[in-house]
């Protein structure tokens, strides 16, 4: 007579062996992991391993791919040199470009062009509605900016085994000190 083989016992399913097993720890536990840092970063450890590669989980597509070449904005005299913008007006570098991209939709929107379509007087007028709440933020930290402002877009990109920065002239200020 042959010995029968018998299959192993079957596994519980999973959701039995979680409530029988692990969610006894966590009642333990969870008062520590409530109050601890270590909990959240069980949790995100978990939900990353979980979701995997998913948007807006994915940490690594914005990193993928870089650009050539970056901008950002600066501030200057009437003359193109920089001036400590943060210190005259509490409003940082990455502020300005984001304040005049936003005040450059909105007035594309109304003329229902893009952005980058705006015509040189558009540009123009974000720049003196940029420069006037600059001027305005500077006053109300007691400080004096220059007679005559700029914006300037910096080009930093890498040519030639070197870090070449090009300047591009967006606008001047053009009120006068009486019209400020």
């Amino acid at each position: 007579m042959t010995d029968l083989v018998q299959p192993p016992p079957p596994k519980p399913p999973l959701r039995a062996f979680l409530r029988e097993k692990v969610l006894p720890i966590l009642k333990r536990t969870g008062g520590f992991l409530k109050m601890s840092p270590i909990g959240a970063l069980l949790i995100y450890t978990f939900l990353s391993l979980e979701l995997k590669e998913n948007y807006p989980f994915s940490h690594y597509p914005m990193y993928s791919n870089p650009s050539d070449e970056r901008h950002y904005y600066l501030v200057t005299d009437g003359s193109g040199q920089p001036i400590p913008v943060q210190t005259l007006t509490g409003v940082t570098c990455p502020k300005i470009g984001k304040i005049y991209r936003k005040k450059a939709e909105e007035l594309a929107k109304k003329h229902k062009v893009k952005a980058k379509d705006l015509s040189p007087e558009g540009v123009q007028e974000v720049c003196d509605e940029m420069f006037a709440q600059l001027r305005q933020e500077a006053q109300g930290r007691q400080q004096t900016l220059p007679d005559r402002l700029q914006l300037q877009k910096s080009f930093i990109s890498f040519q030639d085994s070197k870090v070449v920065e090009t300047l591009e002239l967006i606008g001047t200020e053009t009120l006068t000190q009486n019209a400020r």
